[in-house]
C-alpha cells in the first residue's frame, strides 16, 4: 500500500538513500531525550522529481464513483471518519478551493469532488493530470506564488516529515514545521482537517511517527481543536505496535493569540 507523501516548506532538498537509522547527533530530539521509544519499519520511497506520477481520468472517474458508494481507499480505517467530517461541515466545504497537501494518488482529491468542491494539491513530486478539475502544484511551484484557503485536508502525511523516506531531508521537527506552514496557508476562521496515527507515542524509523500523550500536544500547540472524528482519550494509551493503524480525523483551527 503506497502511503501519501510529505509535505514540507520551501527548504525541502532531495537527500540520497534513505537512512536506516536516526544520526546519533539528532536522537535526543527526534526522541525528546529518550522519553519517544524508537522502532524499526524501513522503506524507502524516494524516486526522481523528474518523473512525474500519472493520474488517469478513468482512475479518477472510478475513485468518485466508489466513494459515492461509500467505498474505501489506501486508509479504510481513516475513511468514514473524513465522509463524517465532509458531512458535517458540508456547508463550509462545497464551493471552496480545498489544499490537499501530499498526495501520491488521487483519492483525497476526489473526495473534495464528491462534496462538489476544487481539489489544489500540493505535492513535493510532479503529478500529470489533464483533468480541468484538478489544480496541481509542486513545492517549489507553490512557494512562488503562495495562497491561501478556508480548507487544508492532509492525511496521514505529517508523520512522515523529516525521516528521509521519501528523500526528505533529515529534521527531528519536520512534522512541527509543516504545521506550522499549514497555519500560514489558512484564512482567518479557516479549517485544518487533519489526520495522524494516533497511539502511544513512538518513531517507527524511518516509516512514520505516532501521536501520544508527548507528540500530539506538540503537534498541535497553536491550534485549537474544533472538533474529531473516532478520537478518543484512550487512544493515546494504546500499543504504537499494533494501533499505528489508527487515524482520526481532527477540525483544527489556528488559536488566537
Amino acid at each position: 500500500m503506497k502511503i501519501f507523501a510529505l509535505f514540507l516548506s520551501s527548504f525541502f532538498l532531495l537527500s540520497a538513500t534513505p537512512p536506516k537509522n536516526i544520526p546519533s547527533e539528532l536522537y535526543n530530539q527526534f526522541t525528546e531525550n529518550g522519553a519517544i521509544p524508537v522502532l524499526k519499519w524501513y522503506w524507502d520511497d524516494s524516486y526522481s522529481p523528474d518523473t512525474p506520477k500519472l493520474w488517469s481520468e478513468d482512475v479518477i472517474n472510478s475513485n468518485i464513483a466508489s466513494i459515492l458508494k461509500g467505498g474505501l481507499g489506501h486508509y479504510p480505517l481513516t475513511d468514514p471518519y473524513v465522509y463524517e467530517a465532509f458531512t458535517k461541515y458540508r456547508e463550509l466545504i462545497e464551493g471552496k478551493r480545498i489544499a490537499i497537501i501530499g498526495s501520491l494518488e488521487p483519492w483525497y482529491e476526489c473526495v473534495v469532488l464528491a462534496y462538489n468542491a476544487h481539489p489544489v494539491t500540493i505535492e513535493y513530486n510532479t503529478i500529470s493530470c489533464t483533468d480541468p478539475r484538478f489544480e496541481i502544484y509542486t513545492v517549489e511551484e507553490f512557494e512562488k506564488n503562495r495562497q491561501t484557503f478556508d480548507i487544508i485536508l492532509s492525511i496521514s502525511s505529517i508523520e512522515h516529515d523529516g525521516l528521509g523516506r521519501y528523500g526528505d531531508p533529515i529534521d527531528p521537527y519536520g512534522d512541527l514545521k509543516a504545521m506550522a506552514n499549514m497555519k500560514s496557508m489558512l484564512n482567518p476562521g479557516g479549517l485544518l482537517f487533519l489526520a495522524v496515527p494516533t497511539c502511544g507515542d513512538s518513531i517507527t524509523f524511518n516509516a512514520h511517527r505516532t501521536y501520544g500523550h508527548i507528540r500530539q500536544p506538540m503537534l498541535f500547540k497553536g491550534w485549537k481543536v474544533v472538533d474529531s472524528f473516532g478520537f478518543k482519550p484512550s487512544d493515546l494509551n494504546k500499543n504504537p505496535k499494533t494501533h499505528f493503524g489508527h487515524q482520526p480525523v481532527f477540525v483544527l483551527k489556528a488559536a488566537e493569540g
